[in-house]
């Protein structure tokens, strides 16, 4: 059964981090910042469901949504939300990896989002 979860999962997460892309480079290339934005917004918002469902798993020490897949998120798109997910849900606030990683993935987001705008 774990592993019908996982692939289900793994399969959403491709189509959801898949269409996030596809808005923001279709925005980029047209120049329509709208559609970047919301590419972006579909990203974050992702990753932040994701760390929100991840808890609630854990409370019910259910299956979980695996570590690599929360931090390939985040480095997919979705730093912020990830980081916001972390914070507000008080969630792998005590993983090195993700008290490190997840905010280093939303500077470096940040900062490209910054560079690409001066372009």
């Amino acid at each position: 059964m774990r592993n019908e979860h996982v692939a289900t999962h793994r399969r959403n997460r491709n189509l959801v981090l898949s269409a996030g892309w596809l808005l923001v480079l279709a925005g980029y290339f047209s120049s329509e910042m709208f559609v970047v934005a919301a590419g972006a917004l579909v990203l974050n918002s992702y990753a932040w469901f994701l760390m929100q469902a991840d808890k609630r798993l854990a409370k019910r020490k259910s299956w979980r949504i695996p570590e690599a897949s929360l931090l390939l998120t985040a480095f997919l798109g979705g730093g912020a939300g990830a980081l916001a997910g972390m914070l507000i849900h008080r969630h792998k606030t005590r993983h090195a990896s993700f008290l490190f990683l997840v905010p280093l993935f939303c500077l470096l987001q940040m900062a490209l989002v910054i560079w690409l705008g001066r372009q």
